[in-house]
């Protein structure tokens, strides 16, 4: 699906039509960036009944992930052989004989590299098996979790996690050493567009918006059924706000802090292999740590989801951005500058803004977490956890509803953290 809506993203690989690129590939990313709760509760709505187990986990993945694919495949087809697919376009090769005899071989090293990175954010998933798993489809996540929370076998859990842990640090390895290129200069892509894909794109997109619709409207006729716990929902919207603030500031101070460390060979080389621990191991490792109840959850909470989280946001584009800023490290380096002032007067005027963003994505992340709120919090402590419970207790139409929350909350907590790293870099190179 995602080389057929790729195809269809190539359609508009034109100056002048990219702004409809940029809309279709903003339908694709879309639900990479938010919460899985919205899809989840979306496709919950729309397709009645839904087959809980592995079929619900894989339906699922595939709506989230189908369109990262997309766009990393239009963007490598684009880059490594454009010029080829225009030669052959003037040749007069059919698209299908290209397709298969020509593309494919072409890039079949990077179907595989993108195949492995899905393969690792799905086997380390936690969220999804949690919720559309219903007993028949128990991933080596739920399991740990199930090993701690109902048996309390920790060694079991601790081996299992290990396992895991170095099965996707080998995968990571492998996939870390693929290399991108360049494009020098736009191709004829008419060969190889098809237009269907970008009805595959359209199609999924208008699933999963009708179905929260659906379920939003229809929530709106019970929306009575709240006024009985407008307190808590108060209360849990302040601590979706705490907890989404908590884990942007700590992401911040966690990209500055690899900004900081950035230029030893050994320290990137660590970065490129790190893969984020167990969410069920590293949760209860936490819980383990003082207390569980009063303020420890949100002190809890953030760390757990700084810790899950900052390995995404290096893959996200902040390896390439310290990458892009390394001549001029290198320069100031020769020039006898110290690591604080490259620090101070080269790295974070520049950088700032972008990790204010990444913090921001985070943030929008922990607003609608449940799965390791449930962990470690003993009662509904945010909106996304009043959300699941509905959800578990098939009241899918009030989460639809109250879900809304979570986007607020999560708009705040972004729009605090882009604010914010742009006034400290204001503030620091004033």
């Amino acid at each position: 699906m995602g080389f057929w809506a790729a195809l269809g993203i190539l359609s508009f690989s034109n100056n002048n039509r990219k702004h409809w690129r940029f809309i279709l590939e903003i339908l694709c990313l879309l639900p990479n960036f938010l919460p899985p709760i919205f899809i989840l509760l979306a496709t919950l709505n729309i397709v009645d009944p839904f087959p809980m187990g592995v079929i619900g986990i894989v339906f699922i993945h595939t709506l989230m992930n189908f369109g990262l694919v997309a766009v990393l495949l239009a963007g490598i087809i684009e880059t490594k052989v454009g010029g080829v697919i225009e030669l052959a376009y003037v040749e007069g090769a059919s698209r299908f004989a290209f397709l298969g005899k020509g593309l494919v071989p072409m890039i079949k090293k990077d179907l595989w590299l993108i195949a492995l990175f899905i393969f690792v954010v799905c086997f380390g998933s936690f969220a999804v098996p949690l919720v559309v798993g219903g007993g028949k489809g128990t991933t080596v996540e739920v399991l740990i979790y199930e090993k701690i929370r109902l048996s309390s076998d920790w060694s079991n859990a601790v081996l299992l996690a290990f396992l895991q842990s170095v099965f996707i640090f080998s995968l990571s390895l492998i996939a870390s050493r693929g290399k991108g290129t360049h494009r020098t200069r736009l191709a004829n892509l008419n060969l190889i567009r098809m237009p269907t894909g970008i009805f595959v794109v359209i199609g999924i997109s208008l699933l999963y918006l009708a179905g929260y619709a659906q379920g939003f409207v229809a929530g709106i006729g019970m929306i009575s059924t709240f006024y009985d716990v407008q307190s808590a929902i108060l209360w849990n919207f302040l601590g979706s706000l705490s907890v989404g603030l908590s884990v942007g500031i700590l992401c911040y101070l966690g990209l500055m802090a690899i900004a900081f460390c950035w230029p030893k060979r050994w320290f990137e080389k660590f970065l490129n292999g790190y893969v984020a621990p167990s969410t069920s191991l590293a949760c209860f490792s936490l819980l383990l740590l003082g207390s569980n109840e009063g303020v420890w959850p949100f002190i809890k909470i953030p760390l757990a989801l700084t810790l899950l989280s900052l390995n995404s946001l290096f893959r996200m584009g902040w390896d390439g951005e310290l990458q892009s800023l390394h001549s001029q490290m290198t320069v100031a380096y020769a020039m006898g500058a110290s690591p604080k002032q490259i620090f101070k007067e080269i790295l974070f005027p520049q950088i700032s803004s972008r990790a204010g963003i990444l913090a921001g994505i985070a943030s929008i992340w922990a607003c609608g977490d449940f799965a390791v709120s449930r962990i470690l919090a003993h009662q509904d402590i945010s909106v996304a956890m009043m959300t699941e419970t509905l959800m578990s207790s098939y009241r899918l139409n009030q989460a639809t509803v109250l879900s809304l929350l979570i986007v607020i909350a999560g708009l705040i907590c972004f729009a605090a953290c882009v604010g914010g790293s742009r006034v400290l870099r204001r503030k620091f190179t004033s």
